[in-house]
């Protein structure tokens, strides 16, 4: 078969398979995902990080959303093919001032996801001044765990 034969049959099977279930991928990593999904609905974790979300917010996070890498604001994107994550964006935006009952010629809002420490850093640097303490924690304390100053 010559290169360009293969390379064509390659491309058809990529194609066939981008649209198969887990199951007919890979039955071990859909198995372990269920006896998780079981273990989080039947059990309890008391971990202030983690969540257990309804099922339309587990599609949402597992839709085609997940390709898209975005970087920036809506309308001001590094990178093209952004109109749709602009659109979504824009929508939590709207939302979220709506939810608070915020003016949004005033107001402004991230919807943007950071993880536990930025976010906790952005918090506690908007709170408290040096020296200041929230729940015992001397706020210095906090940062040496997380950042290394030279």
């Amino acid at each position: 078969m010559s290169s360009t034969h293969q390379c064509d049959s390659d491309i058809s099977q990529l194609h066939e398979s981008i649209d198969l279930d887990l199951h007919a991928v890979d039955d071990e990593v859909e198995s372990i995902l269920k006896n998780e999904y079981r273990r989080q609905k039947y059990g309890i974790e008391l971990i202030a990080s983690e969540n257990f979300v309804s099922k339309a917010v587990l599609q949402a996070l597992g839709s085609c959303m997940t390709n898209k890498y975005s970087e920036g604001q809506p309308g001001a994107r590094y990178y093209g093919g952004n109109k749709f994550v602009d659109e979504l964006e824009i929508l939590c935006q709207d939302r979220a001032l709506n939810l608070f009952r915020l003016d949004p010629a005033v107001w402004g809002v991230n919807v943007q996801p950071y993880s536990g420490s930025p976010a906790n850093f952005a918090v506690f640097t908007a709170l408290l001044k040096p020296h200041e303490r929230i729940m015992g924690l001397l706020f210095l304390t906090y940062i040496a765990c997380y950042f290394t100053f030279e």
